[in-house]
C-alpha cells in the first residue's frame, strides 16, 4: 500500500499531512482502542480526508486501522453534527482547514478577521468552563 499517495479535493493533501496536522491539535488518531481523545482526534481527521481531501471513504478506513468504511461515514456524520452545535470544534476544524490549505502556508492568521482569535479561545474556555461546573455538579469530577 503507497502512503504518499494523493486525491484531489479542494486542493492536494495525503491522509498522513491530515492526520499530522489534526494530532497537532488533539493528538494521535491513528492508535488502537477507543479512548475519548484518539477517537474525536481520529473522527476530525476522517472528516477532514473526506472533505477537504477528497479521499474515499474505503482508503481513509484503511489507513486507520482497517477500519470499515461505514465507520468513516459515521465520524463524518459525527464531525458535522457536532459543527452545528459546538462552536469551539467549529473554530478548531476551521483552524486546521487553514493550516492544511497551501494559500495560508502556515500563517492563517490573513485568512480571518481580527479578534477571530480572541473568539475561538474564548468559545473553548465558555465549553471547557461548562464540562467543569457539569462533572463537579453530577460528582464526576476525579481530578482531571
Amino acid at each position: 500500500m503507497r502512503t504518499s499517495e494523493h486525491r484531489t479535493g479542494l486542493w492536494r493533501l495525503s491522509l498522513e499531512q491530515i492526520e499530522a496536522t489534526v494530532a497537532d491539535h488533539l493528538g494521535n488518531g491513528r492508535v488502537s482502542g477507543n479512548q475519548a481523545a484518539a477517537c474525536l482526534s481520529r473522527q476530525v481527521s476522517m472528516y477532514l480526508a473526506k472533505n477537504v481531501g477528497g479521499w474515499s471513504t474505503t482508503r481513509i478506513g484503511r489507513f486507520y486501522n482497517g477500519r470499515h468504511h461505514t465507520t468513516v461515514l459515521y465520524a463524518i456524520e459525527k464531525i458535522e453534527r457536532l459543527r452545528q452545535t459546538d462552536e469551539s470544534l467549529d473554530a478548531l476544524i476551521e483552524v486546521i482547514t487553514a493550516e492544511l490549505s497551501p494559500r495560508t502556508e502556515g500563517c492563517f492568521t490573513e485568512r480571518f478577521q481580527p479578534g477571530w482569535t480572541t473568539a475561538l479561545i474564548e468559545a473553548v474556555t465558555d465549553r471547557d468552563l461548562k464540562d467543569i461546573r457539569h462533572l463537579t455538579t453530577e460528582g464526576n469530577w476525579k481530578g482531571r
